[in-house]
């Protein structure tokens, strides 16, 4: 039992390295449906530097809650037995997939189709991705965090930081979109606060029916309704700023504010997450 911040270097993981990967499902729909120019590429992919350095944070993260750096060589050795293990390869492969894409981006090397095609397999990948991460805490000795709706709501996390963060890349290239462009970004990102919300407000009513010796679960965070209410009220915010940002162009001042935003209501939401955390005798 805990306040959840025990484990805030987790709850950075969670909440960053899915949201940058995600945020590459913004940048196959820039790329698919707005069809920029070379020039205009050029700059998408000078600006794909902020999800990297999103995703690296999310990982230094991940780094910093072993108790010893030096077991970070040790994830290797449990893939296929640890969840944990299997949540940090799977982020690996994407995060090399990415770096290969962005390589290839930078010198010139994809034609359109190509391209197209690598952002596409690269926003399965995200998602992929994302569901690896919920099932890192499916584990029968906790039951509070044994269950789907740990995938559902990164799944949901990942969409909806990974759509405000993809387009504020799109603003920051200054590059032109489709008339129903902000639309689709208001859409893309409900969505995935929407599947957040459903995944979490889920879990949550189902606390009391989970019990150790000390007592129920709906005891362990008095206010994780009120975590619950912050991510969702963060959320909407954000996708509402992302909205208003695409009908300026996707003003860059409003992406960052919305990225900032988003980004607050999942971390939010993912201390409650780990705070939850009972085991099944203590």
């Amino acid at each position: 039992m805990g306040s959840g911040f025990e484990h805030a270097a987790l709850a950075v993981f969670t909440t960053l390295a899915p949201m940058g990967a995600a945020s590459f499902i913004a940048l196959a729909y820039a790329f698919v449906a707005g069809k920029p120019d070379a020039e205009t590429a050029k700059r998408l992919d000078r600006w794909t530097a902020v999800p990297a350095i999103v995703m690296v944070a999310g990982f230094v993260g991940a780094f910093m809650h072993l108790a010893n750096p030096l077991n970070a060589f040790g994830v290797f050795a449990g893939v296929g037995s640890s969840p944990l293990s299997n949540e940090i390869v799977a982020g690996l492969v994407f995060a090399v997939a990415a770096l290969v894409y962005w390589v290839l981006a930078l010198a010139g090397k994809l034609s359109g189709g190509a391209r197209n095609g690598f952002l596409v397999v690269l926003s399965v990948l995200a998602l992929v991705f994302a569901v690896f991460c919920g099932l890192a805490y499916m584990m029968g000795t906790i039951p509070t965090w044994n269950t789907p709706l740990s995938i559902v709501q990164m799944v949901g996390y990942a969409l909806a930081g990974g759509t405000v963060l993809g387009f504020c890349v799109v603003g920051l290239a200054h590059a032109e979109m489709p008339k129903g462009a902000p639309a689709v970004a208001l859409a893309l990102a409900l969505v995935g606060v929407l599947v957040g919300a459903v995944g979490f407000g889920a879990q949550i009513a189902g606390l009391d029916a989970i019990r150790n010796i000390w007592g129920s679960a709906a005891a362990l965070v008095p206010a994780i309704w009120g975590l619950f209410g912050t991510f969702a009220v963060c959320g909407i915010v954000a996708a509402g700023l992302t909205y208003a940002a695409g009908k300026k162009a996707f003003s860059p001042a409003f992406m960052i504010v919305a990225c900032v935003v988003v980004a607050i209501g999942i971390f939010v939401a993912r201390i409650g997450f780990y705070g939850l955390y009972m085991g099944v005798a203590l």
